[in-house]
């Protein structure tokens, strides 16, 4: 329901770890003070049994990190060619992805992960933090993971080909089938095995990617 309301008249939250709850919060609030249009904060998380993940592991490592909407899990490694852009949002989906960070970089798979806490958080940040994070090519080179559905993406603003490489819930259009917390996650496609092959595939992916969309351009 709170996806009907107009845009900017609400503050969506999407929480994956414990310590990102308080500054995202607070940051809304500081923000629904401010301006009187913002009548709205929707905290959406779960709370599953996953351990509180060291930070330090992040690429960026601030407490209060989730304040700026999006921030960096793994940066693109530099001197290496860039391949893409991934959006994670969700606690099942992000926690499966940051369990694979170590095979990703031994893989050499050169991609900048962003955790996407609140769009509208975002938007509200200087215009250098946000081309720094996500700049307006990345629609183009971009793919997201998410325990939500293909009809409300985490960025308002997705490439062409977004969809075709991305993980969603309702990657299928099917309701999921049911059962343990595993096959559920297994179902949805938001398990470990299929985060990492399809972040592969992805960056493998990146020249007939940007091939393909020149193409389009030209016809």
């Amino acid at each position: 329901v709170w996806k009907l309301f107009p845009r900017d008249q609400v503050i969506t939250l999407y929480f994956w770890d414990y310590n990102d709850v308080a500054p995202a919060y607070f940051a809304a609030a500081s923000i629904a003070a401010r301006e009187p249009k913002v009548g709205i904060i929707v905290l959406e998380f779960a709370r599953p049994d996953f351990k509180v993940v060291d930070r330090s592991i992040l690429a960026d490592s601030d407490l209060k990190a989730s304040s700026k909407g999006f921030y960096m899990i793994k940066d693109f490694d530099q001197g290496k060619p860039k391949q893409g852009y991934v959006l994670v949002q969700g606690s099942s989906s992000t926690n499966n992805l940051v369990s694979q960070l170590d095979k990703i970089e031994t893989s050499g798979l050169n991609v900048r992960i962003i955790s996407a806490i609140s769009e509208e958080l975002f938007n509200r940040q200087t215009k250098a933090y946000k081309q720094s994070i996500l700049p307006d090519s990345a629609i183009y080179d971009m793919m997201i993971i998410s325990t939500g559905t293909k009809r409300f993406w985490p960025s308002s603003r997705v490439g062409p080909l977004t969809d075709e490489y991305s993980l969603v819930s309702d990657w299928n259009d099917e309701w999921l089938t049911g059962g343990s917390e595993a096959e559920i996650l297994k179902d949805a496609r938001l398990d470990p095995d299929t985060i990492f092959n399809a972040i592969q595939r992805f960056a493998l992916d990146r020249d007939e990617r940007i091939k393909k969309q020149t193409t389009y351009l030209g016809e």
